[in-house]
């Protein structure tokens, strides 16, 4: 009963770390104008990266990071800083319709921001890979392996579902609220990157706290 609770513990870390809901503000944003097929393409394309990730984390993410000299404090302050551009462009971005948005652009794919903003680093940032990382290093054998990609499994449906909902959303709010939307999640997600990097900071210079 006790290793039940203790992979539903790692269950919602992970995926309060991931936080499905952190990527549909951008989702919305990134996606205006765009046909409803496109759309789904972009959540599916989201929801097996952030997968995928996780899943290269979980089994050579240490490795990895090693190899190239990476630590998690470093990986942390670039990916808050990337977060942190990105959510400069939701809160300031325009263009001629007065918000900035990926189709007006005829050199980029609307669907190119599945993978970067949206699985990387917004969804499967520094916080879940580190994470993921450290419950591989920890895992005790192939079943522990299993059950964590069960629960990589289950939180990568759980990103499915939160920028399915967030179509949904897009109708009901109109091209007004999600504009507005936008403009005050960009100010919340600005936050989000700045706490990242005051947090590699503090890792990497334990003195500044």
């Amino acid at each position: 009963m006790s290793e039940i609770s203790q992979n539903i513990k790692i269950f919602i870390a992970i995926l309060v770390l991931v936080n499905p809901l952190e990527g549909i503000s951008i989702f919305l944003s990134k996606t205006t104008g765009i046909d409803k097929d496109a759309k789904a393409r972009i959540v599916r394309k989201t929801t097996l990266s952030v997968f995928v990730v996780l899943i290269v984390s979980l089994f050579f993410g240490k490795f990895v990071l090693t190899l190239f000299g990476i630590g998690i404090p470093s990986f942390t302050i670039a990916g808050g800083i990337i977060i942190f551009l990105i959510a400069l462009d939701m809160v300031l971005g325009k263009s001629d319709s007065g918000e900035k948005s990926l189709p007006n652009d005829p050199n980029k794919n609307p669907e190119d921001i599945a993978v970067v903003p949206l699985a990387i680093p917004m969804l499967a940032g520094p916080g879940a890979i580190s994470s993921i990382i450290l419950y591989g290093s920890n895992s005790q054998g192939i079943m522990n392996d299993i059950i964590l990609v069960v629960i990589l499994f289950l939180v990568a449906t759980a990103v499915w579902f939160s920028l399915n909902a967030a179509s949904k959303m897009e109708k009901k709010l109109g091209n007004t609220g999600v504009k507005i939307l936008t403009k005050i999640s960009g100010l919340l997600v600005a936050a989000i990157a700045m706490e990242m990097i005051y947090q590699g900071l503090i890792q990497l210079f334990p003195k500044i706290q």
